[in-house]
């Protein structure tokens, strides 16, 4: 298992943090994409629990990033839960729009592959 150092897991917990922090300032944007419309559907989890799921990731969540965005200017993260016994794929971004930053969900879906958790402690 690959562990993340401490620069890398500050970095994870800085990211989250200004996440959340926009999130509560009602700067969130869950980007409406198809199969994130269906996942919310298929796992019976509506807005609000969708929003409790983003809320409560944690450095354990962790999967990878940041990467580039390969479409728009910026950098994305990744990060897994299991909801409603499926384990989901969470792609996070801080955008910005202007002068003004925006916290947002780029993917939220079944993750098509297992996922990795560099930051997860072993059960």
């Amino acid at each position: 298992m690959v562990r993340l150092s401490n620069f890398a897991q500050l970095q994870v917990l800085i990211f989250l943090q200004e996440f959340k922090q926009l999130f509560q300032e009602k700067k969130f944007y869950p980007v409406p994409r198809q199969v994130n419309q269906k996942a919310l559907e298929t796992l019976g989890v509506n807005r609000r629990i969708q929003k409790e799921e983003i809320l409560s990731l944690t450095l354990e969540d962790y999967c990878s990033g940041p990467d580039c965005d390969r479409d728009h200017p910026g950098q994305i993260w990744v990060f897994g839960k299991v909801i409603s016994g499926q384990e989901v794929y969470i792609k996070l971004k801080i955008a910005e729009t202007g002068s003004e930053k925006i916290a947002k969900c780029i993917s939220f879906h079944p993750a098509e592959r297992q996922l990795c958790y560099p930051h997860k402690n072993p059960k």
